[in-house]
Formats: C-alpha cells, sequence, structure tokens
C-alpha cells in the first residue's frame, strides 16, 4: 500500500488541480498535480500531463520547481512535485502592483537561472507566466507548470510540438509559426513578464486573444516610464524584439547581462541594437542592415551608398510642380536620413522646412548611386528621377528658376523706380541668376554627397559579406533570413571590437562563421519548404530524418549566434581587444567546427 495520501487542493488551472500530497512514514509533504475528470479522456490531455515528469527527470535546480516523476495515489495518476509554500508570481503582482526595479531584476535573474538549465537540458517551457513562476517565502522565483513544454528538438515528432500553444498576452509573435519556435520564444516571454513587473500590467492587450496577438506581432515596443533605469529599459527592450534575431541568443547571455551590471555597474547592452552603431536602416521594411552586404537581408532591397559622379537625383513626387512635399513623405524620408548616417546626408534643411517639388536630393553622384538611393525612395512612397548635369538638368528646376528670378525682378522694379534703365537691367540680370543659383543650392543641401568611405573589413571578411547578395534570393523564408542576419551582425560587432592587427588574426574564422551561416540559413530554408509537403502528426521515416536534420542544422547555427553574441559582449564589457591566440575564442572555434561537421556531413 502507497505510503503518500492526497490533501487538500491548493491551486486549479485549466488542465489539472494541485494538492497537498502527505507521505505518512516521514512526515514529508509534496505537491501533486492530477488531471481533471474532463480531461482523463483526451488522449492529447493524457499524453501531455504525462509528458512533463519525463522531460524534467534530468533537471534540478533552485529556480525550477522539482518534479519527481509520475505515480499512482489512491487511485489517481499524479506528477509528484516540489511543494514551494509561497505564492505565484501573478499573486503578488495582483496585491502589491508594479514592482521596484531592483526587485523586478532580481526575480528575472532567478527566473533566467533557471531557463538557463532548462534549454540547456534541451527543453522550452511555452508557457511562461506570471502564474507559472512561484516565489517562496524567501523570495526565491521558481519556474512551474511545464505542461505545454516540448523538447528543442523536432527529430522526435512530438505532435503537441506543431501546435499554437501559450498564452497571448506573453506569446512572442514567431508563436504563430510553430517551427519558428525555440528557446528565444522563452525570452520574448520573460521580456513581458519584467515589462508587467515594472508597470503593472502586460505590454500588450486587446479585447480577444486574436487582438492581443495581432499587437504583438504588429505594435512598436511600449515605452517604459521614467522612474525606470535606462539600462533595465534596454534589457526589456532587448527582450521583447519583434524578431528572434535582434533579442539575446540565449538565458545564458541575460544571466551574464545581470551579473555585470550588479559587479561592474552598467553593462554590455544586449541584442544588436548597438551592435554596429552605424549599420542604418531599410528603407523598404525598417530592418537593421549589416555593414558589408549589399542589400537588406530582409526584404532584399539594396544599401544606399553615394558615390562620386555626374549625375543629379531629383525628387518630383507625387504631387505637381509648385506642390509642397507632402508632410507625412518629408517625416518618413527624414526619419531615413536619421537612421542612416553612413550616407552623410545633412537633414537640417529638410527638418526646417518642408520643400516645393521638385527639388534637389542628390547631385554629383554616379548613375548606380542614385538608383539605389531612388529604389529606396520608391520604398518610402516618393517618386524620383536621375539625370545627367547640375540642378538645372530637370526642365521643371528651370522653370522653377525662372519663376523664383522673375519674382525676384519683379520686386526689383517695384523698390528701384529711382534708378536709372541700364542700372536695372543689370540689377535684374544678378538679381535672376543670384536667386535661380541660391534656390537650387539651397534645396540641394537637403542631401549632401558623400564621398566612398572605406568599410574598415578585413578583406577576407568583405569579400565574404559581399558574397551573401547572391545567395540571398535562394532564402525565401523571412525567419531564416532574420536567422542569417542574427550571425552576420555579431561577426560584424565582434570585429569592429578587434584591433586592427587582430583582425586579420581572426579574419579567416570570422569568414568562415559567414560561410557556414548562409549554408545552414539556406539549408534550413529547403527543409523548411520540404518539410512543407508532409504530414508532421503521421511521420514516416522521411519526415523523421528530415526532421532529425533540420534539428541539427537549427541548434548548432544558433550555438554559433549566442557564441558570437557571449564574445562580443565580454569584449565589450571589458573594455579590452583580445590577443591573437586569447583562449576566449576556444569556444567560438569549438561553434564554428561543430557547424562545420553538419556541412560536411
Amino acid at each position: 500500500m502507497s505510503r503518500l495520501r492526497l490533501g487538500e487542493e491548493i491551486g486549479r488551472g485549466a488542465l489539472a488541480s494541485v494538492v497537498r500530497v502527505h507521505d505518512t512514514v516521514t512526515g514529508s509533504t509534496y505537491a501533486g498535480k492530477i488531471l481533471h475528470a474532463s480531461h482523463e479522456v483526451d488522449d492529447d490531455a493524457r499524453w501531455r500531463f504525462a509528458r512533463e515528469a519525463d522531460l524534467l527527470a534530468r533537471v534540478e535546480h533552485p529556480n525550477i520547481v522539482c518534479v519527481f516523476g509520475n505515480m499512482e495515489i489512491d487511485g489517481r495518476p499524479v506528477v509528484l512535485m516540489e511543494l514551494v509554500e509561497g505564492e505565484s508570481l501573478a499573486q503578488l503582482l495582483a496585491r502589491t502592483g508594479a514592482l521596484p526595479p531592483l526587485r523586478a531584476l532580481e526575480l528575472v535573474r532567478g527566473i533566467v537561472e533557471g531557463l538557463a538549465v532548462a534549454h540547456a537540458a534541451g527543453i522550452i517551457h511555452r508557457d511562461l507566466k506570471p502564474a507559472n513562476v512561484l516565489v517562496t517565502q524567501e523570495g526565491v522565483p521558481k519556474i512551474a507548470d511545464f505542461g505545454m513544454a516540448r523538447g528543442s528538438s523536432f527529430a522526435g515528432v512530438d505532435k503537441q510540438a506543431f501546435s499554437v500553444l501559450g498564452t497571448p498576452d506573453y506569446m512572442a509573435p514567431e508563436c504563430l509559426d510553430p517551427l519558428a519556435v525555440d528557446a528565444r520564444t522563452d525570452l520574448y516571454a520573460l521580456g513581458c513578464m519584467l515589462y508587467e513587473m515594472l508597470v503593472g500590467t502586460p505590454p500588450y492587450g486587446g479585447a480577444t486573444a486574436f487582438a492581443v496577438l495581432d499587437r504583438h506581432v504588429r505594435s512598436p515596443i511600449p515605452e517604459l516610464p521614467r522612474y525606470v533605469p535606462s539600462n533595465v529599459a534596454g534589457l526589456v527592450r532587448s527582450l521583447l524584439a519583434k524578431s528572434p534575431a535582434d533579442r539575446p541568443q540565449a538565458a545564458a547571455a541575460v544571466r551574464e547581462w545581470i551579473s555585470n551590471e550588479e559587479v561592474h555597474g552598467p553593462p554590455a547592452r544586449l541584442g544588436v541594437t548597438q551592435i554596429v552603431s552605424n549599420e542604418g536602416r531599410c528603407a523598404g521594411c525598417g530592418s537593421r542592415l549589416v555593414h558589408g552586404v549589399a542589400v537588406c537581408l530582409d526584404c532584399g532591397l539594396a544599401h544606399v551608398w553615394l558615390e562620386p559622379g555626374d549625375y543629379t537625383l531629383f525628387v518630383t513626387g507625387p504631387g505637381r510642380a509648385g506642390d509642397k512635399l507632402d508632410a507625412l513623405l518629408r517625416e518618413r524620408l527624414l526619419a531615413w536620413i536619421e537612421a542612416n548616417p553612413l550616407l552623410r546626408l545633412d537633414p537640417k534643411p529638410l527638418a526646417k522646412s518642408i520643400p516645393r517639388l521638385p527639388f534637389v536630393l542628390a547631385q554629383a553622384v554616379s548613375f548606380d548611386s542614385a538608383e539605389r538611393m531612388a529604389a529606396s525612395l520608391a520604398a518610402l512612397g516618393l517618386v524620383s528621377k536621375t539625370l545627367r548635369g547640375g540642378t538645372l538638368a530637370l526642365p521643371e528646376m528651370r522653370a522653377k528658376a525662372k519663376i523664383m528670378g522673375g519674382r525676384a525682378t519683379l520686386i526689383g522694379l517695384m523698390s528701384m523706380t529711382v534708378m536709372s534703365g541700364e542700372m536695372l537691367l543689370v540689377f535684374s540680370a544678378v538679381v535672376i541668376s543670384g536667386f535661380a543659383i541660391g534656390a537650387s543650392m539651397a534645396l540641394a543641401k537637403v542631401v549632401r554627397r558623400r564621398p566612398s568611405v572605406p568599410d574598415g573589413l578585413a578583406p577576407m571578411l568583405a569579400e565574404r559579406l559581399e558574397r551573401v547578395s547572391a545567395a540571398l534570393p535562394a532564402i525565401s523564408a523571412k525567419r531564416h533570413r532574420e536567422g542569417l542576419r542574427a550571425v552576420l551582425q555579431r561577426v560584424v560587432g565582434l570585429h569592429d571590437r578587434l584591433s586592427e592587427s587582430d583582425r586579420e588574426a581572426h579574419a579567416s574564422e570570422l569568414a568562415r562563421a559567414v560561410d557556414l551561416a548562409v549554408l545552414a540559413s539556406s539549408r534550413l530554408d529547403a527543409l523548411d519548404r520540404q518539410l512543407s509537403d508532409m504530414d508532421l502528426r503521421s511521420p514516416t521515416e522521411g519526415v523523421r530524418a528530415c526532421l532529425h536534420e533540420r534539428d541539427t542544422w537549427s541548434s548548432r547555427l544558433l550555438d554559433l549566434t549566442a557564441a558570437l553574441e557571449s564574445l562580443r559582449a565580454r569584449w565589450t564589457a571589458t573594455t579590452r581587444t583580445p590577443a591573437g591566440g586569447d583562449d576566449e575564442l576556444l569556444d567560438l572555434r569549438a561553434r564554428i567546427e561543430a557547424l562545420e561537421e553538419v556541412a560536411g556531413g
């Protein structure tokens, strides 16, 4: 006869109840999760219920509720767990409201410690939220309820892995595509929780679950109150990045960030917002550009850089000659100029006044430069024209200059009646030419021509990055383009941390990382296209083999990305440049070699 006995209920969820379990021999008390009777006939619910204990069988950590296993008590199947005397984080927030930033960060540190261990064991929680974090009486957070968790590998073909699961308030944008869910999805949920701890409500709300999910996908990251320290606000923004590529790549990175905060003061920033400070943004989709790659990795639009030449680029619409540029389009153009400092464009004239159509945007540039800029202008909603010659090459500009000159002459005639006729003709000619030239030059200051600028990359790395644009058309899925961008941004960010001599020494390793990231992203995209025609819920050996290969590529690529980020963050935090044979590069080399093994297999 079992020495364990079921006691009173201490919690209730949608799938199961939690009761006290008493050991009649030792007097110890545990928590037991019992499936609701209404779900006992549901095969999927029973399978998911039993799966939790299987996943956590080898996981033990102070910040994870310990699960001892499945057993039968008093004739009922029970998941036996550690009993946590305290309250859930949801109850704590309901009782206290927003928490002081330091207390919120302390709780996040414990949660991320637990997440790092779970992720290292190959477990993704998928339903991380305040209700699933228990806080002990001593204030220690413990992650609970892995009922919706799955292994990070798809190779076992857990059919629940292909379902859209979670709680809308904390679901990352990629949750709607189960194949895109990985450990970074839990980090997004952590960002939602941190926001709620600081503000008192989740970052997004809505009348329906669909409305909330749509806001996660489309709405900008909400601002935090001013009392939240800037570095903590930066952590929230990094965790809530829409693309997994722009978030911290591992829970361990967040843990390291918090450790640096406590030991060294303001830490290196997470995510990619400061990896390459001058990379700029795409006019088409707004994504961050990668220095050295000729196109946007998200939408394929060509980067803009200006080279010397004898062409002029005019903005001619939308609208008629003489109309003021639409105010909204002016704001878009101004925001794009300000987001792309490498163009060396001067936004001040455009910010000061709204120009009339047409106006000169760039002059004395090459035809290819002007056409690249024209494509970006079209993405912003502007119409442009490229012509050989100066500011008066466009007929409308000549007409505009003539009108302005005529107005100046009329003004002169009205105010100079005492002049002789000869003096008046000379004065009028000077005024006409002066106003025409002055008007065109003033408008040309909206953009100042930038000479070609050396990119500063080691030649081997620059050559590899130039190849990326040729491979990009073969990668159709946005998530794989973003995954490639994640690696390339971190490669360039790491390169920028090196001294000039060390850049040459490590160029071959960074070039290998670029080559492998392109290969991995291309292969993952091809595998996903192949899987889209397969029945993943009734797998054949072919499906299993395809999923296993996908797992391997995906995990090795994420490991490489995380290693690049961690190395860059450590070097930024210590403000030192490693020597050519620095041992800190060993982990990165191991990740590169692990990916090379997959490529060679």
